[in-house]
């Protein structure tokens, strides 16, 4: 009697086995926040730093959003992130935890939401290469639609034009000639509350999980 197999064999599968896998492109990306973590950098500059999983098990690990400056004034681009992120994660509001000197906002954790992330080719303090991850546009993982689209009944489009025109960018010129470009972060310990506020109220928190 012939008996139909339950596994196939698939190397590039098999390779990925015990080896951590990173996302390292330019891309829409469906994803898990396992944390979102207040940093202070050096300089004083203030942000929300994510580490994500995607649906296929890449992580992302420190991706920044930098919502204020070191003068205390708000970064007004890194504010709408934020707001973004929160409509698109049906978020109403954020605070502190912490954990030994970290602080955390936990409403965040756990939540599913698309992100779509450029990869910045830079350098390091020692001249060699490495690249990081920004947040060019979060959605809903459900549907692809951004924040807007959503609440504005338009169909989702912004997504899929990012992904056929947005590429890589690159810092490594601009870094040559700027020693020290890279801020070296350290999480601090300070009860402060990040300048953001409530985003429009929708129902979408019986929207399926894509996974």
């Amino acid at each position: 009697m012939n008996q139909q197999p339950i596994f196939t064999y698939n190397q590039e599968q098999a390779v990925k086995a015990g080896s951590a896998q990173y996302i390292s492109e330019t891309g829409a990306y469906l994803c898990k926040i396992l944390s979102a973590e207040y940093v202070q950098s050096q300089k004083g500059t203030l942000s929300l730093e994510f580490s994500v999983e995607t649906q296929d098990g890449l992580k992302g690990n420190y991706i920044s959003v930098y919502y204020q400056d070191k003068d205390g004034q708000p970064l007004q681009g890194g504010q709408n992130m934020i707001q973004a992120i929160m409509g698109c994660t049906n978020v109403q509001q954020l605070t502190q935890r912490f954990e030994g000197n970290k602080a955390f906002a936990p409403e965040l954790a756990g939540k599913y939401i698309g992100l779509f992330l450029q990869k910045v080719l830079r350098l390091k303090q020692d001249g060699s290469e490495t690249y990081s991850l920004n947040i060019v546009c979060p959605f809903f993982a459900n549907d692809r639609k951004t924040l807007a689209e959503r609440l504005e009944n338009r169909p989702a489009e912004r997504i899929q034009y990012l992904t056929e025109h947005m590429k890589d960018r690159d810092d490594r010129n601009k870094q040559s000639n700027q020693q020290g470009y890279a801020a070296q972060h350290q999480s601090y310990g300070q009860s402060q509350q990040p300048s953001v506020n409530n985003v429009p109220s929708a129902d979408f928190e019986n929207d399926p999980i894509p996974f």
